[in-house]
Parts: structure tokens; sequence; C-alpha cells
């Protein structure tokens, strides 16, 4: 009695954690679907993004470019007030024209990847073929975002990890949260949310992003304009 008492117990343990994958794997299928598809995104090669950047209360223009598979430039400001952030797929370079810079600082590593956690410079979402990305997924529970049920799934890699909110009703991720690697943020938990999903050829995307550490907003970008498979030249990434 005992034994079978301790059979059945390990396959309800091993059900349980069969079921909870498949729970998990549906959030992320479901998600991918709401934002498009993966079929659709992987005829993604371009995008091209503008709008405007308020930090800290300060709004200034921004445009954004991102090619596949990981190249982006980010432009906030105007002429000798603008910030300039590009990554080529191999380095980075960044220049503050608010601080008085003139010359580019190289970056590499996770600074070349700085912007990422105040905007989402990449062009795919990690989680479509998150396991060859090298990502682990977990399912954490349900959780409410601004009133809203939502999923919560910690997305692994490396030291890189982060944790998004999915709608429980639709699926469209509502929060993201991770440690800043802007350096003036000092590592500060981020919390970003995004709304006013809008269908662009195909996908979905947020054009709103409100970035805030604890109950204070530094950052909203609202997009004004996407951009889809446009043109983009390789020069324009390179130091």
């Amino acid at each position: 009695m005992v034994s079978r008492k301790i059979i059945f117990i390990l396959l309800l343990v091993a059900f349980s954690a069969y079921s909870k994958g498949q729970t998990l794997e549906k959030i992320i299928a479901n998600y991918i679907n709401y934002s498009g598809g993966e079929k659709q995104w992987g005829k993604i090669k371009t995008i091209i993004s503008s709008g405007t950047y308020n930090y800290g209360g300060l709004e200034f223009p921004f445009e954004a470019y991102a090619k596949a598979p990981n190249r982006y430039k980010y432009i906030v400001g105007t002429g000798d007030r603008s910030f300039i952030q590009s990554f080529n797929g191999a380095s980075g370079w960044k220049i503050d024209g608010f601080k008085g810079e003139t010359a580019k600082t190289m970056l590499s590593g996770n600074d070349a990847r700085a912007m990422a956690n105040e905007a989402d410079v990449d062009l795919e979402s990690p989680f479509i073929n998150y396991q060859q990305k090298d990502y682990e997924a977990v399912l954490e529970g349900r959780k409410p975002v601004n009133n809203m049920d939502c999923y919560q799934v910690k997305l692994i890699r490396s030291t890189d990890t982060a944790i998004y909110f999915f709608n429980v009703n639709d699926f469209s991720l509502v929060k993201k949260q991770a440690i800043s690697k802007n350096a003036e943020l000092d590592r500060s938990l981020l919390d970003t949310y995004y709304s006013d999903y809008q269908m662009v050829e195909g996908i979905k995307q947020p054009f709103k992003m409100i970035s805030k550490i604890g109950d204070q907003t530094i950052l909203t970008i609202t997009v004004q304009k996407i951009q889809l498979n446009t043109a983009i030249d390789d020069s324009i990434f390179k130091p």
C-alpha cells in the first residue's frame, strides 16, 4: 500500500510538471500569435519606428532602426542635442550630445545593449524560438498588473533575466520587469508597461511604452509611425 502511494505521488508530481510545461508553451504560443505569428514575423527584415521620447519630463523626437538578425540604431533628439546608440551585430557605440560629447564611445557586452531595457531595440521578440536563442522560460504563476490578471513568465539567458506579464484573456504583453542595463539608473529594477497595440502590416505592436522605477515614471515612449521592410543600408550601424 505504501509503495502504491509513493508511485501515485510521483506520477502526480510528474503530471503536474508536464501540465505546467504545456501551459507555459501554450502561453508563449498564444502571445506570439497575438503579435502576428511566427510566420508573419519571419517575413520582417527591417523595422523603422519614430515618435516621441519623454525622459524625466523632457520630450524629444526619436528614430529607431532595427535590421535582422541583431542590428539596431536609436536616435533621440536632433542636431547637437541628440543621443545616438548603435549596434552592428558585433560591436556597439554611442555619442551623447546632451553631455557635450563629440566623439563616439565604443561599447561591448552588456554596454552594447544598454538601451534594451529602456527601449526594445531587438527586431524580434525573444520568445520566438526562445530555446534556439539559449533562453530558458519558467512559468511563475499569475499576478494582477493594473487590475489585469496576468501570467508571469521568467525568461533567463546567462546573467540576463527578465519577467514578462501576459494578459490571461488575449495574451498581450502587459509588463516587463528587469534590472536596467543603463549605468545612469544604477541597476535599478525597471518596470516597462506596454499599451495601445496597433496592427501594422500583419504584426501587432505597442505604440506606448512607459518605464518606471517604483512609482516614478522614468521614460515614456510614444510611437507615431512604424515602417516594415524598408531598405536599411548596413553602413548606418557602423562606428
